[in-house]
């Protein structure tokens, strides 16, 4: 038997600059797997996926207590790094999409969404192709409210919107 329970699946069909996943996190679970598959923009411009969380009010946290550091690994020059603290969203977070065929994907695990006496904490890896060359990132991020969330958003932040693509969201199960 599998440790994962769909909980949401999402499919984007036509131009949006944002994405509410709304009732995903509950007292059922403490971790949760989201991914996000084919991701692609309206245009030939990528644009950068990120992510902020929705709390048990349906109201999106846009405080400046969201932390975070990636590592961008691109196949065609250096590694580059990337953080900020004290930020309204978390930028980059499922990847830059650009023009099908060029789509993003990723993988992320949040960590004790729901839990009001507890910061929740996320982690994320995401590919992607850009401008016929692979990039890669690893991240992670945490959002300094102890409050309980029950969603998330992903949003664009530069007037470009995405108009493909498929999020899923999973609880993990974990045995004792």
């Amino acid at each position: 038997m599998s440790n994962l329970r769909l909980i949401n699946e999402t499919e984007i069909t036509s131009s949006v600059s944002s994405v509410d996943i709304t009732d995903v996190f509950s007292a059922d679970f403490d971790i949760y797997k989201i991914t996000t598959n084919n991701f692609s923009t309206v245009g030939t411009t990528q644009t950068a996926l990120d992510l902020r969380f929705i709390n048990a009010s349906g109201s999106v946290i846009t405080a400046s207590e969201y932390d975070y550091a990636y590592l961008n690994m691109k196949a065609d020059t250096t590694f580059a790094e990337a953080r900020a603290t004290n930020s309204s969203f978390i930028d980059n977070f499922f990847g830059v999409p650009d023009q099908s065929p060029e789509g993003a994907s990723s993988v992320s695990y949040v960590f004790n969404p729901f839990s009001s006496s507890s910061y929740t904490f996320a982690i994320n890896q995401s590919s992607r192709a850009e401008a016929g060359n692979f990039r890669s990132q690893k991240y992670i991020a945490v959002l300094k409210q102890t409050a309980s969330m029950t969603g998330f958003q992903l949003f664009e932040t530069f007037t470009r919107p995405f108009d493909e693509g498929v999020i899923r969201t999973y609880g993990l199960r974990v045995d004792s």
